[in-house]
């Protein structure tokens, strides 16, 4: 009975240590490839444990090139289900995660406290399974899961107009003042 259950457990950590291998391409270096077809893409980077975005030339290059974070993630690195869980409801449970690059995607987020969809501005490189592309995809996914942890934490209040819109019209009604001020002055002085 002994040597039963001795060989049921080595067959049983055999079997779980065989499928949580990470695949040899995802310790490939990052490779930008050839050509001039210029794409988006991340690598893996296994000293890091995350992906990271590159260029991706069009041509060539290796099999450690991935259309996204998390298709990099779920493929190359033993935290991705922690990250990016299969079930994508889970996520919906996580904290937003801006990410550490300087890009600003807008994204949406679900913010479980107060039972909503959110904007927020993603930085393009390590965030988690909580990032949805449109407010369609963030509600379908996550829509009537919520959660009362207790606190009495505020709701961050979102701006209905992008700072960026704010920015641009204010930036044209400057330069329209000047304008208007060389062209005012140009006349007077003729």
């Amino acid at each position: 009975m002994m040597k039963h259950l001795l060989f049921l457990g080595i067959a049983f950590a055999a079997l779980h240590i065989s499928h949580s291998e990470i695949p040899d391409f995802c310790y490939l270096p990052q490779s930008d490839g050839e050509g001039f077809n210029f794409l988006y893409a991340v690598y893996y980077d296994a000293a890091q444990d995350q992906c990271s975005p590159f260029i991706y030339k069009g041509e060539g290059g290796n099999a450690n090139r991935f259309r996204n974070e998390r298709e990099c993630m779920r493929n190359c690195s033993a935290n991705a289900k922690n990250i990016y869980p299969i079930n994508e409801t889970q996520a919906c449970r996580y904290k937003k995660a801006i990410g550490q690059c300087s890009a600003q995607i807008m994204s949406y987020y679900y913010d479980s406290a107060h039972g909503k969809c959110k904007t927020f501005f993603w930085s393009g490189c390590i965030g988690n399974g909580n990032r949805f592309s449109s407010y369609e995809h963030c509600n379908a996914t996550c829509a009537g899961i919520y959660d009362d942890d207790g606190s009495d934490e505020e709701e961050e209040i979102e701006s209905d107009t992008p700072i960026a819109i704010i920015c641009g019209v204010l930036l044209g009604v400057i330069i329209a003042a000047v304008l208007i001020t060389v062209i005012v002055l140009t006349v007077k002085s003729k």
